[in-house]
């Protein structure tokens, strides 16, 4: 006769038994280590989706500020969408507080750089999930840091949160275009509506290890390089392509003038700013890199020709400690079989906090050292100087990030892409940058990070960023 399994452990009760043990002993571990999901971080993630699905790479900001003014009517919180332009809607929310500080900002951008040409892997207007990564225009820059700005105030505004000061949110538009339709507009129209004492903007980085795994930096951004583009012209006669000659041809002699300009290395110089990022990433870098990086902060503010060559073939090293310039856009015929009568191009240069827009086109002029080409100056989009280093708003910073991730060093750095800030600290406002998106490295360096095909973050981390904004905002509303 047939003896059905399970009777066996109906006749062993003990074995059964410990079979259970071993096999809760084995998951308690893992249910511990997996921390529960605030509401605050649900609601991010909800509206970074939202906002991330909304196509802001040539305006088209109102649509997608609309969904979040319900979220603040419907907690009650005062809100108005402003348009610069049509379209180019800028969202002010305010929280009132005691009055005892200055208000408090919280600034995000909400528009994006385009996707023409790039060689996206997934939709780049649709947040994907994808080996643990969230893929999406914006999701970096600057959409993630505009949806804990709002879980955030939305939750102060719900719990009733006793406020010293008031908690001013502005989400703006055109700041990847200058400000123009955004922060610049408002301080120019509607400074009442941003006037603050302190800001936190997008800036400051938050370095994971290379395997992601952990966090090895936090960035306080104090200051930032400026942006300045440059115009280079050659002239000619124009004529048929088949009659080319010194005379018709611009093309060329625009051609070996941007070879000069890409040869062009502006003097190192290790400033305040980027001191303390430097000495830290020494920490975890390999020879040579970390020993150069020790003698430069050691003999800063100069760096020594021999240490110099080794900074300067780190892409993320030589954008600290130098200016800047890179052709990006050329212009010529209208058709193939002409010859044209001007060639342009466009020169994007990021400038030191210590120097001219002025002294850098003399810096271009003299590498070219060719009269007939034209370098002149495109639009001024601002210059402002660093916010103090030390301060109520640094303090909360480093107080949040040793609560978060005790032992993980925090330090002073500057940024190297121009940001809104720039215009608040025209008018006196100190704005710091942090970010609510932590990045590696090989990411920041790759077409994965802001501007780039592909723009990623990885999705466990997303978490950590809104309880970063949300610990440094309590400190500072206190």
């Amino acid at each position: 006769m047939a003896v059905n399994p399970s009777a066996r452990y109906f006749a062993r009760p003990l074995e059964v038994l410990v079979r259970v043990c071993l096999l809760a002993a084995l998951l308690l571990p893992a249910a511990a280590a997996a921390a529960p999901v605030s509401q605050v971080e649900k609601d991010a993630r909800e509206i970074l989706d939202q906002l991330l699905a909304v196509d802001t790479s040539h305006g088209n900001e109102t649509r997608a500020l609309e969904p979040i003014a319900e979220r603040f009517k419907s907690a009650g919180v005062p809100v108005e969408i402003i348009e610069s332009a049509p379209g180019r809607g800028n969202l002010i929310a305010r929280l009132k507080g005691a009055g005892k500080k200055k208000p408090l900002l919280l600034l995000a951008h909400i528009d994006v750089v385009p996707i023409e040409g790039q060689p996206w892997t997934t939709p780049p207007f649709k947040p994907v999930e994808k080996d643990g990564f969230l893929y999406a225009r914006g999701v970096g820059d600057d959409k993630s840091m505009a949806a804990a700005i709002v879980a955030v105030t939305l939750e102060l505004a719900r719990a009733h949160t006793p406020l010293s000061r008031d908690v001013i949110v502005a989400l703006t538009s055109g700041e990847e275009t200058g400000g123009l339709a955004g922060v610049r507009w408002l301080v120019e129209h509607k400074r009442g509506l941003t006037d603050a004492g302190v800001a936190l903007n997008e800036g400051g980085p938050l370095v994971l290890t290379p395997d992601g795994e952990k966090l090895r930096f936090v960035g306080i951004s104090s200051a930032e390089k400026s942006f300045q583009s440059f115009s280079l012209t050659a002239r000619g006669k124009g004529g048929h392509s088949s009659m080319p000659s010194p005379a018709t041809d611009p093309v060329t002699p625009l051609a070996r003038a941007l070879v000069k300009v890409g040869e062009l290395r502006f003097p190192a110089k290790v400033l305040p700013a980027v001191k303390q990022s430097l000495a830290v990433r020494a920490r975890w870098e390999k020879p040579p890199l970390s020993s150069a990086l020790e003698r430069a902060v050691a003999s800063a503010p100069s760096v020594s020709p021999a240490d110099d060559r080794i900074l300067s073939a780190e892409p993320s090293v030589n954008n600290q400690i130098r200016t800047t310039c890179v052709a990006t856009m050329l212009e010529a015929a209208p058709q193939d079989n002409v010859l044209p009568t001007t060639a342009k191009a466009t020169v994007n240069c990021r400038i030191l906090p210590d120097e001219t827009r002025d002294g850098t086109r003399d810096a271009l002029v003299r590498a070219i050292g060719d009269n007939s080409i034209e370098v002149k100056p495109l639009e001024d989009i601002g210059v402002a100087p660093a916010s103090p280093v030390t301060g109520e708003v640094p303090e909360a910073i480093r107080a949040a990030a040793a609560r978060l991730w005790p032992g993980v060093p925090v330090a002073d750095s500057m940024s190297t892409g121009a940001t809104d800030s720039r215009h608040l600290r025209e008018i006196g406002v100190p704005a710091y940058g942090i970010s609510t998106a932590p990045i590696t490295l090989g990411d920041a360096l790759s077409g994965h990070a802001a501007h780039g095909p592909d723009e990623r973050r990885p999705v466990r981390w997303l978490g950590d960023g809104v309880r970063f904004l949300k610990e440094i905002t309590l400190t500072l509303i206190r």
